[in-house]
């Protein structure tokens, strides 16, 4: 039983790591324009990484992530100048409203944080504890 359940396990992740030598990495831009449809902010987002790049045609002092369902805050920062990074391990996988507040406007979008880096990174973690077991 033993052996079955490690040969399942072993080959899980070898497919797990073969798939993602093949996977080319997704890069997911969001833009918002404003009323005279210039660019008022760029939200960069590379599923590969953890930190998710936030760019603003104008400087903003904070921003809000917000659940769309009860609009309350899920994450907020305070910040400086025209640019940040989002930390995305600190929020579940979901669809999210990311509120920028400006000196003169609040500007919204809507963001996705998707559940695959968390779960490569799960697989990631029990192959290493089998093989940890193994030694």
């Amino acid at each position: 039983m033993k052996n079955a359940v490690l040969t399942i396990v072993v080959s899980l992740v070898a497919i797990v790591t073969f798939a993602q030598t093949k996977e080319a990495p997704q890069r997911m831009k969001y833009v918002t324009t404003g009323p005279d449809g210039s660019v008022a902010m760029t939200i960069i987002d590379d599923t590969r990484e953890d930190l998710m790049k936030l760019e603003s045609a104008n400087a903003f002092y904070k921003y809000q992530i917000l659940d769309p369902r009860t609009a309350e805050p899920v994450f907020a920062s305070d910040n400086q100048g025209k640019t940040c990074e989002i930390d995305k391990t600190k929020l579940a996988a979901g669809t999210y409203n990311l509120k920028l507040y400006t000196s003169n406007f609040v500007i919204t979008s809507k963001i996705t944080v998707s559940a695959s880096r968390k779960l490569r990174n799960a697989i990631r973690e029990d192959a290493v504890a089998v093989n940890n077991y193994e030694d």
